[in-house]
């Protein structure tokens, strides 16, 4: 990565973090304002705040792990690396599984030989059966 591509990365990223401040503001703004105008002009009532509040929580929620991710919230036990970690277990996991599955078919063709083998000593049980009955 040369130092223009970085320049440009880091540049964009910045961006995206002051969009997200520039968006948490006016949320705090616009909810600080709904709740005066229901708290004086509507007696006190705040349920249309609470869900203006809650719904355009869950966009900056999601505004906010665009933007972050998971870096900040170390304290809630969300890791930085968290999704390293579930990409390194998602392998291992599937080369559990592409072994077992070599596993698996070099058994079979072991259980069929073994079945065929079978299948022989039947008919020959079966041939030394039938000379004794006759």
């Amino acid at each position: 990565m040369d130092n223009e591509e970085i320049y440009r990365k880091a540049k964009k990223k910045v961006k995206a973090k002051k969009g997200f401040f520039y968006h948490f503001i006016a949320y705090a703004c616009v909810l600080g304002m709904l709740y005066a105008i229901m708290y004086f002009e509507n007696k006190g009532e705040i349920l249309p705040v609470i869900i203006v509040g809650l719904s355009w929580g869950i966009g900056l929620g999601a505004h906010y792990f665009k933007t972050f991710g998971t870096e900040h919230l170390d304290f809630l036990g969300f890791s930085p690396d968290w999704e390293e970690e579930e990409l390194e277990k998602e392998i291992q996991r599937l080369e559990r599984k592409q072994k077992l599955k070599k596993l698996m078919e070099a058994d079979k063709e072991d259980f069929m030989f073994n079945d065929e083998e079978s299948l022989e000593l039947k008919e020959m049980e079966k041939r030394r059966l039938d000379e004794n009955y006759r």
